[in-house]
């Protein structure tokens, strides 16, 4: 899946990149670029090789083979300049225990050179609703919290790359929308983000671009909307399960069906992107009676299985 990309344009490469621990490949030739300035999201089941390949960028994990390339440098690199442009959180937070949030973020700040400190830390604990906690020790937060402050100590020094392994995991639903409100922020200011998640909302809702892994292979690349369109759109319907044997029978040659599961209390029924829930209903209605149904998006593991389909 080569992309040609001027390397003005790119902000990360991955060029055939494998990473190899005894025979298994946890990444296996991955060619992946992500632009300056763009938010990419990174999707896959467990053990798809998301953490190895975040990890990798900011070399804590080196490929057995292959070349990455950041903001123009090849892997690795001894600039700490350019360790400086990236702000990292992985799912561990790593906080200090005994200090309060804070002070972490005083300690973190003088790290960076945080020009005007003060003012940036408060300005960072407002954003993630923690002002009022600012001066609580950190082991008496919750998880939630303590999550947030250390995506508060990722964005203190403006980073010129950001990298999230589950930006909101752990967060209520307020500070979640005032994570993603911040993320769009900083790409508008050019900030380039890429964010590992199992959430297909969250990447609907921030990513420009969605890579997508499983078992170390980079299966697709591509706009969050394309992604949904190849499981395409469902039709939940509730009826008994003779009523589902016979309306799958009336469904199986009809163009624009995907796929169709079956269960003893209804069925659902996959539809293409460019196929009209409406007139698919029309024909289940005249098959058979039924109690109920709703139409919805395809979900991630929908969205997953459908990839796997088109790659086996």
């Amino acid at each position: 899946m080569e992309e040609q990309v001027y390397p003005f344009s790119s902000a990360v490469r991955f060029e055939s990149v494998t990473c190899q621990i005894g025979k298994r490949k946890i990444l296996d030739r991955v060619n992946l670029t992500i632009k300056r300035g763009t938010i990419t999201g990174v999707l896959g089941p467990n053990g798809a090789g998301k953490t190895t390949l975040l990890s990798s960028i900011i070399e804590l994990r080196h490929p057995t083979s292959g070349t990455i390339t950041v903001f123009g440098e090849k892997l690795p690199v001894r600039n700490k300049k350019l360790r400086q442009k990236i702000g990292v959180v992985f799912q561990e937070t790593a906080l200090y225990d005994e200090l309060t949030a804070f002070e972490n973020l005083s300690f973190a700040s003088s790290l960076y050179n945080v020009p005007d400190a003060k003012q940036r830390i408060i300005e960072v604990l407002e954003l993630l609703s923690l002002s009022e906690r600012a001066h609580e020790r950190v082991r008496n937060l919750s998880g939630g919290m303590q999550r947030r402050v250390a995506i508060a100590r990722a964005l203190l020094h403006a980073p010129a790359l950001l990298i999230i392994d589950e930006p909101t995991l752990g967060v209520d639903v307020e500070a979640r929308h005032a994570i993603w409100s911040h993320l769009r922020v900083l790409k508008s200011a050019g900030t380039t983000i890429i964010v590992s998640t199992n959430y297909l909302d969250e990447a609907l809702a921030l990513c420009d671009t969605v890579a997508v892994l499983r078992a170390g292979q980079l299966l697709t690349c591509e706009t969050p909307g394309a992604l949904v369109a190849r499981a395409g759109s469902c039709l939940d319907i509730e009826c008994s399960e003779a009523a589902g044997t016979a309306i799958a029978q009336a469904l199986a040659t009809v163009d624009g069906i995907l796929r169709i599961n079956q269960a003893p209390t209804g069925l659902s029924v996959f539809l293409h992107g460019n196929t009209v829930p409406d007139d698919v209903m029309r024909l289940v209605l005249q098959s058979a009676t039924i109690n109920g149904f709703r139409a919805r998006g395809a979900d991630l593991a929908e969205v997953f299985r459908a990839l796997e389909e088109v790659s086996s």
